[in-house]
């Protein structure tokens, strides 16, 4: 008889989606927060080809926003990186990207790491309820939000991730890059080095 104390417990996964464009330090520190917290083996960082619930595309092309996450996540052994999503192309939608993994991983219990303001708006989301049954959701919590909208969603589960308030966003440093300011300390040091390079950003209208 097998002993329930020492069996190994099924391994505890999440799933991090997201346009990553560009990936930056505060993108690292929700998925350590998350980590820890949640009481994770591993995070799992998966870009997005197109988000159905942004209207706008993806400023950098894919190849370039998986070498950043690449650079990011070098070093990082709790991190991986997924492209299944810039792989199978079009509109990115959890139900699929969370089925690919439930494949993958049978075994695995399955989380989904989501800020505040997109977890208001799950009950838009595409086939939630198949994916409610499918993972837990960890919610970065920040001030001021609401998640009543999102808890009325049937047989929701969720916890929520205490952070401190952080101001990088994508869309910030896009604009610095853009104005040739420094990204000091915003991004990694070696994605900072390949923007640069590649001078990502610095023609956005």
């Amino acid at each position: 008889m097998k002993d329930p104390v020492n069996e190994k417990r099924p391994a505890r996964v999440a799933l991090y989606g997201g346009a990553f464009d560009p990936v930056h330090c505060a993108h690292l520190r929700v998925a350590r927060y998350a980590l820890e917290q949640a009481q994770l083996d591993r995070v799992v960082f998966i870009p997005t080809a197109q988000s159905p619930l942004k209207a706008h595309a993806p400023m950098s092309a894919a190849a370039a926003r998986l070498q950043m996450l690449q650079l990011a996540l070098e070093g990082e052994a709790c991190f991986e990186l997924d492209a299944s999503e810039i792989e199978r192309g079009g509109l990115s939608y959890t139900i699929d990207t969370v089925r690919h993994f439930r494949e993958c991983h049978a075994d695995a219990e399955l989380f989904w790491i989501i800020g505040a303001d997109q977890f208001e708006l799950l009950h838009r989301w595409h086939r939630i309820y198949e994916l409610v049954e499918l993972v837990t959701f960890l919610v970065l919590a920040r001030p001021g939000a609401d998640l009543g909208s999102a808890v009325s969603v049937l047989d929701l589960r969720y916890q929520v991730i205490e952070a401190p308030l952080m101001s990088e966003s994508s869309s910030d440093i896009r604009a610095r890059c853009r104005e040739r300011l420094s990204l000091k300390g915003l991004v990694p040091g070696a994605v900072e080095a390949f923007i640069s390079e590649q001078e990502l950003y610095r023609n956005l209208q």
